[in-house]
């Protein structure tokens, strides 16, 4: 099988796994334990702390470890809510639905706002959109379905000015796209998309003060469950191995985005990029036929890509990023999205474009 699924998930690591076996055998204690085993296991818990805020550049608020980075969106996104004084919250139509299905139950009311027609941050709408009802902001660090980037830094600052509190959904970003988080008052990721083990994720939170489940004893006393500590070290270790590996992705990524474009046929395929771009996410537009019918076709040769989030897939409805860029539904339903990740070659993606390409002369 020919993997340009990255953005879905990534196979761990080699030497995350080695860690996690590592660890397990020896830190196996309850870093909540008050004996030696669970100071071991404890030690090793806060240097992965202190390691994701150094790395997240932060020197204020803290980190805690979730079971995915969907868990890590609610636990921000209820902090957040509890801490405004105000119950409506704005962020963007493309957002992932581990932001906005929550919202529909944590919000009184929810905004959303469409991005350009080029995929940026539309500047004008999101003023506008910035009424006195707005307590929280949420928006993406990197848009899933088409690795549009948007400007965080400068969204949480505008915000910080108009006492608005800030999350922003790192999953698609962290390590890959540079981001200052200053002004942001949380900020989510997750294991998986970083070549570490599943089941695992992290928020930073400027002010932990609650928990949205009950009160526990764990993480600050806001999520239950003895905390996985090997796989802790195993997610740090890949968060080291991708810090190395990323800027050699992202060339290479953009050198197959480019052999994309140069060879796609233009009247069966559109690449779908904004100035502000994650090149290892590379969405295709494919304008005579819909997404999943070419997401198959690409299957049976053997090819995994996705029609955008993996969350949503199986759903045949239109695109929330196309529509967000201004598609209608009619033309929003043809997305596929190929993502590009270390092991990556020249000729995998050469195979895919054999394919994609056999598929308009076999019309």
């Amino acid at each position: 099988m020919i993997y340009l699924d990255h953005a879905a998930t990534t196979p761990i690591h080699p030497d995350a796994l080695e860690q996690y076996k590592i660890t397990a055998e020896t830190a196996y204690g309850n870093s909540s334990s008050l004996h030696d085993a669970g100071d071991d296991a404890l030690r090793i818990l806060n240097q992965a702390r202190a390691q994701l805020l150094d790395w997240l550049q932060l020197n204020e608020g803290n980190i805690l470890f979730t079971g995915s980075g969907s868990e890590a969106n609610y636990i921000a996104l209820s902090h957040l809510l509890r801490q405004s004084k105000k119950t409506t919250v704005l962020t963007l139509a493309s957002e992932h639905d581990s932001v906005l299905l929550p919202l529909k139950r944590l919000a009184r009311q929810t905004v959303t706002i469409n991005l350009l027609p080029t995929g940026e941050f539309d500047w004008n709408a999101f003023r506008e959109a910035c009424t006195d009802d707005i307590g929280v902001v949420s928006v993406q660090h990197v848009n899933s379905d088409t690795g549009f980037v948007f400007p965080v830094a400068e969204i949480a600052a505008f915000c910080r000015q108009n006492n608005i509190l800030v999350h922003c959904d790192g999953v698609q970003g962290f390590l890959k796209q540079p981001v200052c988080l200053k002004y942001v008052d949380a900020y989510t990721i997750s294991s998986h998309k970083v070549y570490g083990p599943k089941g695992l994720g992290a928020v930073y939170l400027r002010r932990p003060l609650f928990s949205p489940y009950y009160e526990s004893h764990h993480e600050f006393g806001i999520r239950p469950g003895t905390v996985d500590v090997p796989g802790i070290a195993a997610f740090l270790m890949a968060c080291q191995r991708y810090r190395d590996e990323n800027q050699k992705i992202q060339t290479s990524s953009k050198r197959f985005r480019g052999m994309l474009k140069k060879r796609l046929p233009s009247t069966r395929y559109q690449i779908i990029e904004s100035p502000q771009q994650l090149d290892s996410i590379c969405a295709i537009r494919t304008k005579q036929r819909d997404g999943q019918f070419v997401l198959l076709a690409l299957n049976r040769a053997g090819i995994a890509v996705s029609a955008g989030s993996a969350c949503r897939a199986g759903e045949n409805g239109p695109n929330a990023t196309l529509r967000a860029i201004g598609y209608e539904d009619s033309t929003a339903h043809g997305l596929i999205r190929l993502s590009f990740g270390r092991t990556t070659t020249t000729e995998e993606v050469n195979q895919c474009i054999a394919v994609l390409c056999s598929l308009e002369e076999s019309d």
